[in-house]
């Protein structure tokens, strides 16, 4: 009997330890088969655009951005830095452009932001999209609020947007347009995503043009805010000449001991500032003693190099303080010193000839400029009287073809249509938008703010520096000291309602696909 149940004992023994063989060979079948759906749907959901545009990455104050939304912004935002610099410094690498961008065949993320030690061009990026869809989302709900819808113009500027855009992809070569914008934002960008994007900034920019413009200011606070800030708004016509402290090396290359300390170099050019001021008794006895100074130099124009005008707000602190003195009359004469935390001590000689409180009407027009140089025979350069000729003629045809339209069609709408058929000749055009006297070449202005103006008048006047312009009239704009004053009101009231506005878009919340995305797509480099 005993051996009986000890076999028995034995076989279900056997039986269970295959049982759990078998159980732990399934739960090992089980976790494969797990792993393999797992990454499956992995690989479905992020080869696909699902994840990019089909869940929320960011939560700004209620506003929810997928990460294709987040993708155009950063690439936005990117894409206005890179040009803005590019047109401003070109595209050297081995110059200013080269220490401002970043390098693109390295991650972003592993590149210091320029003049950053703890920041890196991804995190830049990144904040700057942020900041800018907080900007988006509070004008699209302040859109909302007041009832405000995009005008019909801006859904065609879209649209047109998106022509275009489709366009470069086919001239690009890109299989379509799809293609193109995951190049240029990333993955998961489609047509539909991106003219939301573009509606979305188109709302946001009519609106904040449209609640800019319906601030409004009495003519006593416009003249205040002028009164207040006339130093900085005004002109000012002056002459200046500068005596640095800066130490000297010497120059080996010659036999003359150069040498001299940032004191006594200092001490120099106060004793040479002091010695200019006494020698001037008009304004041609300072151009006189200027080119004395410089006499081993045969280029130095003494009359151009001193002349300055400028206004107040672009003037070094401490002359300004003497220019926009309210004693200070007509050929004064004075010494200034740099302030005393300057890197360099410079002391200048200034000869004040005039400032200029804005009080005259700002003009409005459109200009076509014509700047090109005719072809010679033999391939010389042709002469100035040549270039001249040429310029005025070109313009003069442009001015003439717009003349012979119709009445009824003319206007600055068809002059500048027109600047398009004669885009091989224009080297530039465009609008005159509410400009000074101090904007627009010397040439131009006793035409221009010529009180007898009118709409719709026109003229070729040419300028040395520039070429041929052909010009139209628009309107007078009002005074533009007054412009300048409810501008900057404008400015400064728009922007204390924007903080108010944007305080609960402040609130940023990243959700995980924010960060898987980063991760997944190499975001930033």
């Amino acid at each position: 009997m005993s051996d009986y149940v000890s076999a028995k004992a034995a076989r279900l023994a056997e039986e269970e330890k295959a049982r759990a063989e078998h159980r732990k060979y399934m739960t090992i079948v089980y976790c494969v088969v797990a792993a393999v759906v797992l990454a499956i749907v992995f690989v479905a959901l992020f080869g696909s655009n699902l994840f990019y545009n089909g869940t929320t990455a960011l939560d700004i104050g209620g506003s929810k951005y997928s990460v294709a939304d987040f993708n155009y912004n950063y690439f936005s935002v990117y894409n206005s830095y890179y040009s803005s610099v590019v047109s401003s410094y070109g595209t050297d690498s081995s110059g200013l452009a080269g220490l401002m961008l970043p390098s693109t065949g390295t991650s972003f993320r592993e590149q210091a932001y320029f003049g950053s030690e703890d920041q890196t061009w991804a995190d830049y990026l990144e904040e700057a999209a942020i900041e800018r869809m907080k900007n988006v989302s509070m004008l699209c709900a302040e859109a909302e609020k007041a009832g405000y819808t995009l005008p019909q113009e801006d859904i065609d500027s879209v649209d047109e947007t998106i022509v275009q855009t489709r366009s470069s992809a086919v001239s690009g070569g890109y299989k379509d347009l799809q293609a193109y914008l995951v190049i240029m934002y990333g993955k998961g960008m489609t047509e539909k995503v991106f003219r939301e994007n573009l509606l979305r900034d188109a709302l946001a920019a009519s609106y904040s043009q449209y609640k800019s413009d319906s601030f409004t200011f009495t003519a006593d606070e416009i003249a205040a805010q002028y009164e207040e800030n006339a130093a900085t708004y005004d002109y000012y016509k002056y002459r200046l000449y500068s005596f640095s402290g800066a130490a000297v090396t010497d120059d080996e290359e010659t036999e003359e001991d150069e040498t001299m300390s940032a004191e006594d170099a200092t001490a120099k050019a106060k004793a040479d500032a002091e010695a200019f001021k006494a020698a001037v008794t008009d304004e041609q006895s300072y151009i006189d003693y200027a080119a004395s100074l410089r006499s081993d130099d045969e280029d130095y124009d003494a009359d151009e190099a001193t002349l300055n005008e400028a206004q107040g707000a672009s003037i070094t602190q401490v002359v300004l303080d003497w220019l926009s003195d309210s004693s200070r009359k007509v050929g004064d004469v004075d010494v200034v010193k740099s302030p005393d935390d300057s890197s360099t001590t410079y002391y200048y000689v200034l000869y004040f000839l005039g400032r200029d409180n804005n009080r005259y009407n700002a003009v409005s027009g459109y200009f076509a400029l014509f700047a090109g140089e005719p072809s010679t025979e033999d391939g010389s350069e042709p002469s100035e009287d040549s270039i001249r000729e040429y310029r005025e003629a070109n313009a003069q045809e442009f001015l003439d073809t717009y003349n012979s339209a119709p009445d009824p069609e003319k206007g600055v709408d068809l002059f500048a249509e027109q600047a398009g058929s004669f885009s091989d000749v224009i080297s530039n055009s465009g609008n005159i938008t509410t400009v000074g006297i101090y904007d627009v070449p010397d040439s131009m202005v006793e035409w221009l703010f010529d009180p007898a103006r009118v709409e719709g008048d026109t003229t070729v006047i040419y300028d040395e520096d520039g070429g041929a312009y052909a010009l139209y009239f628009s309107q007078f704009d009002g005074v533009y000291g007054d412009l300048m004053a409810e501008a900057e009101l404008r400015s400064d009231t728009y922007t204390e309602w924007s903080e108010e506005a944007t305080e609960p878009f402040n609130t940023v919340d990243r959700q995980w696909e924010m960060g898987l995305s980063k991760k997944i797509t190499a975001l930033g480099g």
